[in-house]
């Protein structure tokens, strides 16, 4: 995988394309995080299906397909961002021509659903992407907004930090960040969609769901023999789950056996804060510094 994507910031007036991979979206919504990205005098290029609804689909899957190509294409494009999650984007992976977009690297940004995109960018096309808002929500909380804005006009850090209550198991390590939802990610182990996680920081985080199914995408993650392989688990925000300290013993009692790094807490998900991380790129996570950041940027400087 080639994480040095070498991207160019945004400036005004450069456009940026509104894809919907995934699940169809109210006009209102798209409105609100659309104005959003026109504020700060960009051109808003939305895909010329996006606006189908096809069931829990926003429109077919050729629909879909043809809106992301012609955003990954289009040389006058120089930034992609997701409409909404929801459900199918896995649909597409098949299908997607990944050779084409292998020489045409954008900023591509986007989470939940789109989860299977991210990896199937990383595996298939050697791509940086971009786990972070989708427009629709975008503009629901500043921050969001703020974090995507920095991230286009490559004002971006990278660098978070944390506190001593949010180490779940000390260490420090370096390696790329990757993952993304664990519904989502758990889904594509097994498959040539699936980016290799050795050594990774593997982000994971989700939305709405009991316990008992977080325990089961874990014991897949290590019946596949993914968990020996990690660097480092980073935890997000799992919003609407059970409670953060059940969920923290839950992956702790997975990973007991192994000796790599936990945090928990961190502002990525579906949660109020959901900044903008690139998934690709080395980090660097230190537990004693309390520190979560990159070491090679995406931006050309």
């Amino acid at each position: 995988m080639n994480c040095k994507a070498g991207f160019r910031s945004l400036g005004p007036g450069s456009a940026v394309a509104l894809v919907a991979p995934a699940g169809p979206f109210e006009a209102e919504s798209y409105e609100k995080g659309a104005s959003v990205l026109r504020s700060a005098g960009y051109a808003v290029v939305p895909g010329r299906n996006a606006f189908k609804k096809q069931g829990y689909l926003a429109g077919t899957d050729r629909d879909r397909i043809e809106d992301l190509t012609e955003a990954v294409l289009d040389p006058a494009i120089e930034a992609i961002i997701c409409i909404r999650g929801g459900y199918g984007s896995g649909r597409l992976l098949p299908r997607i021509p990944f050779q084409s977009f292998r020489g045409n690297p954008k900023p591509f940004i986007g989470f939940s659903d789109i989860t299977f995109l991210h990896l199937g960018l990383a595996s298939m096309a050697g791509w940086t992407t971009f786990h972070g808002p989708n427009l629709v929500g975008m503009n629901a909380v500043a921050q969001r907004a703020e974090s995507v804005l920095d991230v286009l006009s490559g004002k971006a850090s990278f660098h978070w930090t944390f506190g001593p209550e949010q180490v779940l198991r000390p260490g420090r390590v370096e390696g790329p960040v990757l993952g993304g939802n664990l519904s989502c990610l758990t889904r594509l182990i097994g498959t040539v969609y699936m980016p290799d996680l050795a050594g990774a920081l593997l982000l994971i985080e989700d939305c709405s769901e009991a316990l008992y199914r977080l325990d089961r995408m874990m014991n897949h993650l290590e019946l596949a023999s993914v968990l020996p392989t990690l660097g480092a688990i980073l935890l997000g925000d799992f919003d609407r789950c059970a409670r953060e300290s059940d969920i923290c013993a839950m992956i702790m009692d997975h990973v007991s056996d192994y000796d790599f790094p936990v945090v928990r807490g961190l502002p990525f998900g579906h949660g109020e804060r959901n900044d903008v991380i690139p998934l690709g790129p080395p980090f660097l996570l230190d537990t004693n510094e309390r520190v979560l950041a990159i070491l090679e940027t995406p931006f050309v400087r």
